[in-house]
């Protein structure tokens, strides 16, 4: 019972932190409000993204996330699996800075980023930023970015 009345306060006086985020998130799962809030004090106490906490909680995988944020944001999911790099005009400076925000340059004109709630623009610059945004699963990113660095930089 007091637990049930404590949260109750909780949701009264609680936002919901980015609102887009949790409607898509919530017709793609049973995430609720308290599960939200939970989730976003963690976020706020560990610093870190609530994407990030999410996943560490094992609240949802890595697909439904990126389902999520490409819906909230209305950005095209893509699935990790297929993605097509195009590492021609990056340097060893820019290389870093896509590993640090978790984005990728893929052919087409297009970047693929596993948490578009990212400051992007700020560490890869206008001209990486000004390729079309997909959304795509974390590890399948990172793995590609891994492989680039270990067999495929010249």
């Amino acid at each position: 019972m007091f637990q049930v009345v404590f949260l109750e306060i909780i949701m009264v006086h609680q936002t919901i932190l980015l609102p887009e985020f949790f409607q898509a998130l919530r017709s793609l799962t049973e995430i609720d409000e308290i599960d939200w809030i939970v989730a976003s004090r963690l976020a706020e106490l560990w610093k870190m993204s609530l994407a990030d906490v999410l996943l560490e909680l094992h609240a949802i995988d890595e697909t439904t996330l990126a389902k999520a944020l490409a819906r909230a944001l209305g950005l095209q999911y893509f699935h990790g699996q297929s993605l097509e790099c195009d590492f021609s005009d990056v340097d060893t400076e820019l290389f870093s800075d896509l590993l640090n925000v978790g984005a990728a340059p893929l052919i087409n004109n297009r970047i693929a980023v596993c948490n578009p709630y990212d400051d992007h623009r700020g560490h890869l610059g206008s001209k990486m930023c000004e390729r079309e945004m997909v959304v795509t699963e974390r590890s399948l990113l990172y793995e590609a970015l891994r492989k680039q660095s270990l067999t495929n930089w010249l």
